[in-house]
């Protein structure tokens, strides 16, 4: 039987973060809801990691605060030491990465 471990980030973008060797974008989502007849909303931050360096490079071209962009990912798990303790750490790791619109000027 065939398994998918797909996630999908509709948002905009608040920061590009460069590291070693990797890109970390941060995406706002919003999401509503109705609680006792009243609705809500809240915002919620996405940091996707993006591995694909010509993918990272054209995200750091023409990617930008406040842009809309649309993210295929999956989900990784992953731990190490540090100071003797474990980290576990869960990453959303970029697969496709489209800018739908930049930010309205």
């Amino acid at each position: 039987m065939r398994t998918v471990n797909r996630h999908t980030v509709l948002g905009h973008v608040g920061n590009i973060i460069p590291l070693k060797g990797v890109l970390k974008v941060n995406v706002a989502t919003n999401r509503e809801w109705q609680s006792d007849g009243e609705r809500k909303s809240a915002t919620d931050w996405v940091q996707i990691t993006v591995l694909d360096k010509k993918q990272a490079e054209w995200i750091e071209r023409h990617v930008g605060e406040g842009d809309l962009v649309y993210v295929e990912s999956r989900i990784s798990n992953s731990s190490y030491d540090r100071g003797g303790e474990k980290v576990y750490v869960t990453d959303v790791i970029a697969q496709l990465f489209n800018l739908v619109s930049k930010k309205a000027s």
